[in-house]
């Protein structure tokens, strides 16, 4: 196989987002905890991970992608997106310019401030935990005003050392972070922010837009445990990828 989509359902969290067309050149591997999950697209992988709660089994996956596939290269994408044919176009730009990683650029946020915001507002997450996770990434002498924001629930990456370092950071880092014995639950700011400050310089990034995942081209993403599609952003702000305006992929 040449490369491997990768997805991920703990918990019962999502319902299961059948391929549409398949790539016959890549591997698809869901990973869950749930003995009776069937799929008739996707090779079900079960983990058997113990002692953690559900957001960390995820974020064992997510960020541990290539103990569960086969191959050099994975898309790895969440269990609210549903593959619709091949990933070629894509891949292929991604294994042409050599690159070690596609993030997704946040289309309406670009700095660590105003997404803790967000979700204090909107969903319920702890001012103090928001506050808490600022003040470490200052401790790692992060700018807060630096611009660069990259969404979690899509990405590419290829298997090696500069990947493996920022899965591992971010990992522990999540651990660190956490409140009451669980996994920190927002792990898209500290993600970025962990790349931002300490591998800018050196991982060669290919950028995307979130319409790669909402333009019904390639995938769609769906809304939480429907077939109800995420609307395409229309009216995003400008890209940054390490505090600089960039171009996207669409």
């Amino acid at each position: 196989m040449r490369y491997t989509v990768l997805t991920y359902i703990f918990n019962d969290y999502e319902i299961v987002q059948e391929i549409g067309q398949k790539d016959p050149d890549a591997d698809y591997v869901l990973v869950t905890d749930d003995p009776n999950l069937k799929s008739d697209t996707w090779r079900v992988v079960l983990d058997n991970t113990r002692g953690r709660s559900p957001f960390g089994k995820c974020y064992e996956v997510r960020h541990h992608p290539f103990r569960y596939v086969n191959t050099d290269i994975v898309v790895r994408i969440d269990g609210s997106i549903k593959p619709l044919k091949s990933l070629k176009p894509i891949v292929d730009k991604f294994e042409r310019g050599g690159y070690d990683r596609c993030l997704m650029i946040h289309p309406h946020r670009n700095t660590m401030p105003e997404e803790y915001d967000v979700w204090v507002k909107y969903r319920r997450y702890p001012r103090s935990q928001a506050d808490h996770c600022l003040a470490a990434m200052r401790q790692m002498g992060y700018d807060l005003k630096y611009r660069g924001l990259y969404q979690g629930c899509f990405e590419i990456m290829r298997n090696n050392a500069i990947n493996k370092a920022i899965n591992d950071q971010t990992f522990g880092t999540l651990c660190m972070l956490g409140a009451w014995g669980k996994i920190e639950r927002l792990d898209q700011t500290v993600w970025s922010c962990i790349i931002n400050r300490f591998y800018a310089d050196r991982l060669k990034v290919l950028p995307v837009s979130e319409s790669i995942v909402t333009d019904g081209n390639l995938m769609q993403w769906y809304r939480h445990k429907t077939t109800i599609p995420v609307p395409e952003v229309k009216d995003g702000i400008e890209p940054y990828l390490f505090d600089r305006p960039c171009k996207v992929w669409q």
